[in-house]
C-alpha cells in the first residue's frame, strides 16, 4: 500500500508542479483621471473617406509573460468613441513598466508588451467590412481586432500625448470575373483576397503579415474549369482597396498569390471587376 502511494505520488508531482508553475491573472490599474505624468492617447475613428464612427470600444493593457504558463494582465484605460468618432484614454507607467517597453529586459525568457484590443462589437455587419468577413485563409469569429505588440506613436515617456486614428471602412458587394487559361484544378482551393487600410494607423494586428495598419480580407470561392466565370463578394470601400486571387494547391498547406492586383473603385449596381490568373 505504501509503495502504491509513493508511485501516485510521482506521478502527480509533474502534473502539480506544472499546475502551479501556470499562472495567468489579471488585475485593473485604471486611473480615474490624468495628471501631469499621465500618458494620454486620443484619436478619432472614421470610414476612409471621413465619417466619424462612433461606438468601438478600445482597451489597452500591460502585459507580462514569463515562460509559456505564466501571464499577468494589467488593466491601463478603455474608452469609447462617441458620435463624432472621438475618443481619449489615460494612464499611468511606472518607471519599472517603462523600463520594460523601452530597454531589453535582463530576465530571460520573459517578455513586456503594450496590447490593444479593438472591439467592434457594436457595429452594424451590414454597413462595415468587419472581421468575421475574414472567412477563409486564417478565419475570424469575432469583431475584435488585437494588437499584442502595441507601439505608441512617438518615444514612450510620461507626461506625453499621442494620436491614434482608426479607419474601418463601409462594404460593399462586387461582382468579379475571373478569367483563366482553363486549367483550373477543381480540388484546388481559392480565396479572392481584399487588402485594406485597416484599424489602427501604422500597427500591425497579432497573427497577421501585413504592412502596418493594412488588413487582408480573404473570402473562398468555388472555381471551375472555364475560361470565364463570375463571383460575389463583400469588399471595402476605400480609395486603397485592391483585390486578388489566391491558390491553395490540392495537399498543400499554403495559399498563393494567383493573379494580379486590380484597384476597387466605389462600384455601381452592375459594376464588374476581372481578375487574370498567372
Amino acid at each position: 500500500m505504501l509503495m502504491k502511494k509513493r508511485l501516485l505520488y510521482l506521478l502527480a508531482l509533474p502534473v502539480v508542479m506544472l499546475l502551479l508553475a501556470s499562472c495567468h491573472c489579471e488585475e485593473d490599474d485604471f486611473i480615474d483621471r490624468p495628471d501631469p505624468k499621465s500618458l494620454i492617447i486620443k484619436g478619432v475613428a472614421k470610414t476612409p473617406d471621413g465619417q466619424p464612427i462612433p461606438n468601438i470600444e478600445i482597451k489597452l493593457d500591460y502585459m507580462i509573460m514569463s515562460g509559456i504558463f505564466s501571464t499577468k494582465v494589467y488593466h491601463k484605460a478603455k474608452a469609447t468613441t462617441d458620435k463624432d468618432g472621438d475618443y481619449i484614454m489615460f494612464f499611468n507607467l511606472n518607471d519599472k513598466e517603462i523600463k520594460s517597453l523601452t530597454t531589453d529586459s535582463a530576465d530571460v525568457g520573459t517578455l513586456y508588451s503594450l496590447q490593444m484590443t479593438l472591439d467592434l462589437s457594436k457595429l452594424d455587419d451590414k454597413v462595415y467590412l468587419l472581421p468575421t468577413d475574414i472567412t477563409a485563409v486564417h478565419p475570424l469569429s469575432k469583431k475584435e481586432i488585437f494588437y499584442s505588440y502595441y507601439i505608441v506613436p512617438g518615444r514612450l515617456q510620461k507626461g506625453q500625448v499621442y494620436e491614434q486614428n482608426i479607419f474601418i471602412p463601409r462594404k460593399q458587394l462586387v461582382k468579379v470575373r475571373i478569367e483563366t487559361n482553363g486549367t483550373i484544378n477543381e480540388k484546388d482551393s481559392f480565396a479572392i483576397c481584399n487588402k485594406v487600410w485597416y484599424g489602427m494607423e501604422n500597427q500591425i494586428p497579432e497573427d497577421f503579415n501585413q504592412a502596418r495598419g493594412y488588413l487582408s480580407f480573404y473570402q473562398p470561392v468555388k472555381l471551375k474549369n472555364t475560361h470565364s466565370q463570375t463571383v460575389q463578394i463583400s469588399c471595402a470601400v476605400e480609395q486603397n482597396s485592391k483585390l486578388s486571387l489566391y491558390r491553395l494547391p490540392y495537399g498543400e498547406y499554403n495559399y498563393k498569390e494567383y493573379s494580379s492586383e486590380v484597384e476597387v473603385p466605389v462600384m455601381q449596381t452592375g459594376g464588374e471587376l476581372i481578375l487574370r490568373t498567372h
